[in-house]
């Protein structure tokens, strides 16, 4: 099985590729995969390496969002639900591993920070409700292509292909809507740093009260659904 050490190479390129697939791989067994069941199939619990940036103030801050599935236009806009969703159906359960990504180490001496399991309960649905019923307005209005982050408060979507969608001789960056004849980028959804923010600090709250000085803060912002009460 590989190890950490085995794939600290001198480029940084890949890093976080890398660290993902010697902990999923290495560690778990589970190899890359873009099925529908979780990557942990008879307990239905996703894994999710994920990592985390040390500022200079000594603190540690969510460095980038978490992509989940792949979101199929086709099928997705008739979950009425979020209960019913491919998000949920995939993600309902998430074995984290938060690690520091330091690049003033090799990779093999990364600290793996904090690891727990993430359940999407009723909170977190009724937090990612909102965003998740903002995505199927625009499916089912033919505009799946015109879906952008800054829409989104919590969950959005983003590119999932190695291609140039805005190339339209690449095919692989494109798929079908229901509602248009537009090709849509293949997306998947995403939960934004400000959400994986509040993930670690409940988690933190609940179990490790002591550390919550050593993680940054999220900045205070103003949903979208409030704006509008």
């Amino acid at each position: 099985m590989p190890s950490i050490v085995d794939s600290d190479e001198a480029t940084r390129v890949s890093t976080k590729a890398f660290v993902g697939y010697v902990i999923e791989e290495g560690y778990f067994g589970i190899g890359k995969n873009n099925t529908a069941a979780a990557d942990i199939e008879h307990l239905d619990v996703e894994l999710k390496t994920s990592p985390l940036k040390l500022l200079k103030n000594g603190q540690l801050s969510v460095k980038e969002p978490l992509s989940l599935n792949i979101i199929n236009y086709n099928s997705e806009y008739k979950n009425a639900d979020i209960r019913e969703s491919s998000l949920y159906k995939k993600n309902k359960y998430v074995l984290f591993v938060w690690y520091v990504d330091d690049p003033s180490i090799p990779r093999s001496e990364y600290l793996i920070k904090y690891v727990f399991l993430w359940r999407m309960d009723d909170e977190v649905l009724s937090e990612l409700s909102d965003d998740y019923h903002r995505i199927l307005g625009h499916i089912k209005s033919g505009e799946a292509h015109h879906i952008h982050q800054h829409q989104h408060d919590y969950l959005t979507l983003c590119p999932k292909h190695s291609g140039t969608f805005k190339d339209p001789d690449c095919h692989k960056s494109k798929t079908t809507q229901p509602f248009s004849d537009v090709p849509a980028e293949v997306r998947a959804f995403r939960l934004k740093n400000r959400y994986m923010a509040k993930v670690i600090r409940r988690y933190l709250l609940a179990n490790h009260p002591d550390q919550l000085d050593g993680f940054k803060e999220p900045k205070a912002f103003k949903s979208r659904t409030s704006a509008h009460v």
